[in-house]
């Protein structure tokens, strides 16, 4: 299989199915996000195509404007495709597509206390361990979703600076008012997430 940058047309047709299908309105961003960010050269959405150029799972990366460090915005592999190794491969293939110095950061939904919704929440998390992520000692909160943050890195960065950089990967995009409003890097122990509200507002 073979990881390549998506089209525009390939990026909407993968926004209006399988991305919509894998996330909730509260963590999906807008289609037209995505497209502006990538115009700023700072967004790279990846898929991994199989023999017959259809798509086996899609990574979209969010680049802080260093070029170093980037945020795991999406990985999504479709319905269709799951429990064959594909996540695996996509990470796998994602980590070589950039330099060895790179510091790829995660956010993954943290446990609920809910058994039924915990139980793919745990799956999750254990997917990423399984495939080399370093669970980080701060928690964030965007959107009023609450995440475990998770890292690759060789070598590993101290994790004040890590938590620099994902602050700033947003403080970038959103400016400090929105950033105030939405985001919440790191959620401090005990401190409540905000009201769940979608992207798209």
């Amino acid at each position: 299989m073979q990881l390549r940058p998506l089209t525009p047309e390939e990026l909407k047709k993968a926004y209006e199915t399988d991305l919509k299908e894998a996330f909730p309105p509260a963590e999906l961003k807008p289609l037209r996000a995505m497209e502006e960010m990538r115009e700023q050269g700072i967004y790279d959405p990846l898929a991994l195509f199989d023999g017959n150029r259809a798509s086996a799972g899609y990574i979209l990366l969010w680049k802080h404007t260093d070029g170093r460090y980037i945020l795991v915005d999406y990985l999504c592999v479709p319905a269709r495709k799951r429990n064959g190794g594909t996540g695996s491969a996509l990470l796998k293939a994602a980590i070589a597509h950039y330099p060895p110095n790179t510091v790829f950061i995660g956010e993954t939904e943290a446990p609920t206390g809910d058994p039924a919704r915990d139980e793919m929440i745990l799956r999750r998390l254990g997917f990423y361990a399984r495939n080399g992520a370093t669970t980080l000692g701060y928690d964030s909160a965007l959107f009023g979703v609450h995440f475990k943050t998770i890292c690759w890195a060789d070598p590993m960065p101290e994790e004040p600076e890590i938590l620099r950089k994902h602050q700033e990967i947003y403080l970038q995009q959103f400016g400090q008012e929105k950033y105030d409003k939405y985001i919440q890097i790191p959620l401090h122990p005990g401190e409540k997430c905000r009201e769940i509200t979608n992207w798209t507002e």
